[in-house]
Order: structure tokens, then sequence, then C-alpha cells
């Protein structure tokens, strides 16, 4: 269970909007900083720039740290027994994932919650998790200690699990219809990208590409410290009796070799660290091992080029990150499966990069049954109808306007206590392409197996939520929750991805 602390983020968080923005111009400042986590490299240093000292912490334009950091020697860099350390490299490497997104994704970008700056909590906690809350407008860490180690395993050390919350805000930013979809690819696909941020982050580090050279050569199939992420996090709970294993030692591996399923059809969510779940955690791992697979095979072009390992790597990895980019910029709005956004990622690489991945793109996702391989040829090229409207979509956003319509569907009077209860659902003229069943129908199905999952909680009408409702008594956030209004009642999403 999470400590009962964590439940005062909206508090923290309203008053820390109410206090006044510093007006004094920011300066370059010194951050303990790791571009792993501390099971994997040691702490370095890393200058940020246009810090300023706020009333709860260091701050910049886009990012603010719950914790009012005290400098040693006119910076903030503390050692490995500090536990200022922690709040530092969270801090850290959530300005350098912000920072190194808005470098490559062409338009602004606006939180998509009520606040101008992403609030980093460092200290929340006991357990090993971590989470991006969008009603607060918070990314969210916690310690616990690994028995086998005797170590405290804090997930705000771990650049990759930072870099993957601070991806869900993003994401959140771009396209917030996608926290409330219900359907399982697009919560697995907001895992995805949060994996996929980690390893693009990790790759714009030296270090990290010294270490990765000497472990594969280039050959980026083999295991290595880019492709398993949050090493000491997975270590710690392998560790720790009762805890679901990894695999090994790290939490997710983009070296996998799993083939998209129908998730309805999986029976379990989680899976394991060889069976596919329906859960987005699992699911995710389709997706983030496809993206791998296009980094692997660009790295590979290039050294067969002549090209050595490291310029590879670093070459390889830039471009895929802005391919990325490109891709969220076109990607659907409102419900879709992973093969419309595989489309979409191919129509993005013809419209921003001349096309020069595409087969590349359909290659690897029909390789992995993303895409079937008999895909009609006309559904990768976007018309000139289909440019308009999305572009007339991202001006409607500019425009806080969205990009989609809320649906409301009742439940049908077969699900038991929720029967009758009205759910919203995003819905647009562009989702869906391989999907013909009605939206009754799907919105059934995906509630149907998040209440048999114990993801949905239900209140009685007179019930108000108390701190810490929010979560199963696993630990695990529930995905919505009954609420009731003039006697109906209503299942409301949960905004809240780990």
């Amino acid at each position: 269970m999470l400590l009962s602390n964590l439940n005062n983020a909206p508090v923290a968080r309203a008053a820390a909007a109410k206090a006044p923005l510093p007006q004094a111009p920011g300066k370059d400042e010194v951050f303990s900083y790791n571009p792993q986590d501390r099971l994997v490299m040691s702490t370095e240093t890393k200058v940020l720039p246009n810090i300023r000292q706020g009333e709860f912490g260091p701050t910049d334009d886009h990012v603010m740290l719950r914790e009012q950091l005290e400098k040693q020697n006119d910076r903030y860099v503390y050692g490995d027994d500090d536990p200022r350390q922690n709040s530092a490299m969270a801090f850290a490497n959530a300005v350098t994932t912000i920072n190194s997104f808005l470098e490559v994704f062409p338009e602004p970008v606006k939180w998509a919650f009520k606040f101008d700056r992403l609030l980093v909590r460092p200290n929340c906690g006991e357990d090993f998790n971590a989470n991006y809350k969008r009603e607060s407008g918070t990314v969210n860490f916690y310690m616990k200690d690994d028995p086998v180690r005797h170590t405290h395993v804090h997930s705000g050390a771990s650049a990759d699990i930072v870099s993957h919350e601070v991806g869900h805000a993003l994401l959140d930013a771009i396209r917030p219809e996608y926290m409330n979809n219900w359907g399982p690819e697009p919560g697995a696909f907001h895992e995805a990208f949060g994996d996929m941020m980690s390893i693009h982050m990790a790759l714009r580090n030296d270090r990290v590409v010294d270490e990765l050279v000497k472990q594969t050569g280039g050959d980026l199939s083999k295991p290595n410290l880019v492709a398993q992420m949050a090493e000491e996090l997975g270590t710690g709970i392998n560790n720790t009796p009762g805890e679901r294993q990894t695999g090994g030692g790290y939490l997710r591996d983009a070296n996998n070799t799993f083939k998209w399923q129908d998730p309805s059809k999986l029976p379990d969510e989680k899976g394991g660290p060889g069976q596919l779940g329906w859960g987005k955690h699992s699911f995710s791992r389709v997706w983030t091992g496809a993206h791998f697979d296009l980094l692997k095979a660009m790295v590979k072009e290039r050294m067969d080029g002549g090209m050595d390992p490291k310029q590879a790597i670093l070459q390889s990895n830039d471009e895929l990150f802005k391919m990325l980019a490109n891709m969220i910029l076109e990607a659907p709005h409102a419900k879709f499966g992973y093969r419309d956004m595989a489309i979409a990622f191919i129509q993005s690489d013809k419209m921003h990069n001349d096309g020069k991945r595409a087969d590349l793109i359909q290659k690897v996702f029909t390789a992995r049954d993303i895409l079937p391989a008999d895909l009609p040829a006309e559904l990768l090229e976007k018309d000139e109808a289909s440019r308009r409207a999305q572009a007339s979509a991202r001006l409607f956003q500019s425009d806080d306007r969205p990009a989609f319509e809320t649906v409301q569907v009742k439940l049908g009077q077969d699900m038991g206590q929720f029967s009758g209860a009205i759910v919203d659902v995003p819905s647009s003229l562009d989702e869906g392409l391989f999907k013909s069943d009605s939206l009754q129908t799907t919105t059934q199905d995906d509630l149907a197996r998040l209440i048999k999952a114990g993801k949905i909680r239900y209140n009685d009408p007179n019930y108000r939520m108390k701190p810490g409702d929010e979560y199963t008594p696993h630990g695990d956030p529930y995905e919505g929750v009954v609420t009731w209004e003039n006697g109906q009642m209503k299942i409301e999403r949960l905004h809240i991805s780990c």
C-alpha cells in the first residue's frame, strides 16, 4: 500500500500554484545527475539552464521541485548517502527530459493540467513505484528497501523512471484524450511512450553510449543497459518476496520478441516475463519492442556503411527521436489501436521525413503483427483532405477546443452493480481504422474487462472519496471510480499513470 502522504499532493500543489512566480532571471545551476541509476552508473553532475529559486524549491519555465534544497558549495550537488541527492536528480532529469523533447517537437506544448509547471514530488512514501497525476499536475516518486542489497531504492534517482513519468505528462499535454480512453491499447501506448522517452534520453548521454558500445559493439540486440530499464527498481522488486518477478535485473526490457495479439482474447492482465497480458504495462512491451527494433536496424545500417558504433548510435537515436515526435504530432485522436498508430507513424514519416523510413517502419511493425501483411497501400497515404483536417484539429487544440468529442455511453443491464452507469468516451472522425464494432459494444467490453480485474471502484451514492481511495488494496491505481449525480451512476476516469 502507498503511504498516506501521497494524498497531500493536491493540497501541496494548490499551495504551490498560489505562490508568486519568480520574477528574477534564471541562471545556470549545477545539480547531482545520473543518466541511469546508481546500480548501473556512478552519479555525476549536470548544468541546468535558467534555474530560479522559488518559494517551494528550484524551478525553471516548465518544472518546479516540491522541496527547498540547500546548496552545498553553491551547487545542488550531494553525496550518495545524502537523501537530497535523490531530489536533485529527480528534478534534473525532469528538466532535461522536457527540454530535450521540446527541441524535437515542432509545436508548442501546453500541459493537460491547470498549472503552468509540472511539479516534481521526490518523497511520496514507501513503494516500488512512481506515477504521473493529471489532477495535481505532479510526477511522484517513492522509496523502498531492497531486502537483499540492503539499500534504499528511490524511484526518483532513476533517469529511466523520471523520463518515463515525464513522458506521460508530455503525451497527456499533446493528446489528453488518450488518458480518457477505456481500451487497453491507448493505455498501453501511453506506457510505451514513457519507455521510449527513457530510451531516447539515455542515448543522449555520452557515458551511456560509451558503455553501450562496450557491452554490444553496436549490436543492440545483445543485452544492454539501455534496453533494460529501471535496473535498480527491478532488482529491488525481484528481491522482495511476494512481488511479481520481472524476468531479470530490470523493470522492463525493450529487447523482446512479443507480437501483437488481440488484447480482448488474452486471459491474464499482468502476464509475466515471457507471457503477454492485456494490462497496459504488459501490453506496452509489444510497441516498445518494435520501436527498439527500428533503432537496432538504423544503427546496423549506419555501421554497415562504415560508421563507427558510437556515431551510428548517436545519429540513429537523434533521427528516431524526431520521428517519434512527428508521429505524435500526426497521431490519431480519441480511441485507437496499435495498428492505427503504426499507420500514423508511416504517414508522418512520409510527411516529415520524405518517407525515408516508411518501408522500414512497415517491415518492423508487420514482423510484430501490429500491421497485417496484406495492408492496403492506400491506407499509408494521407490525402490532402486528411492533412487539412489534422492541421485544423491542431489549430482547435491551440485555441483550447479539443479535436475530439466526448460521447456518453450507458452500460447495459448485464454489468452487475455497474449496470446502467454512464461512461464518457472520447470519439473522433479519425479514430479506429481497424475498428468495426460499435462504440457501445467496445466500451462495454472494455469496462467489463476492467471490472473483472477489480480496476473500477464502486461507491454508494452518499459516499465521499477519502485520501487513498484512488488505489486498490494492492496499491495499484484504479482506472475508474463510481460517482453519482441526481441518482444517476457515472463511472469517471482516474488520470493516473505509473
